[in-house]
């Protein structure tokens, strides 16, 4: 007799990035773009290569200009998700008039 096992061993870093996903989303589409960005800067914390993250940061920058830093050039990926990366630099110049080279 043969027992099919699921594992119940869930890494809770990927579960909590799903859960700050699910948060961004609900904070960026109801407009409360500063919420969203801590949100993407949490993300960023736990993966700064992470260009997915950058972008939602990139995404949610309009109104909290004041809140980006020369740092942030560090942030995203610079291999398969480089376009990714060097799109969300340009949202940040156009919003923020800030370059992150």
């Amino acid at each position: 007799m043969s027992f099919s096992t699921i594992s119940a061993d869930v890494n809770p870093i990927i579960s909590e990035y799903e859960q700050l996903s699910l948060e961004y989303d609900k904070q960026y589409l109801a407009g409360n773009s500063v919420k969203a960005m801590s949100i993407a800067l949490e993300q960023l914390n736990m993966d700064p290569s992470d260009s997915v993250a950058f972008m939602r940061l990139a995404l949610s920058v309009k109104e909290s200009c004041d809140q980006v830093h020369p740092y942030f050039n560090q942030f995203g990926s610079n291999d398969e998700f480089k376009s990714v990366t060097s799109l969300a630099k340009l949202v940040i110049k156009k919003e923020c008039k800030i370059s992150l080279n």
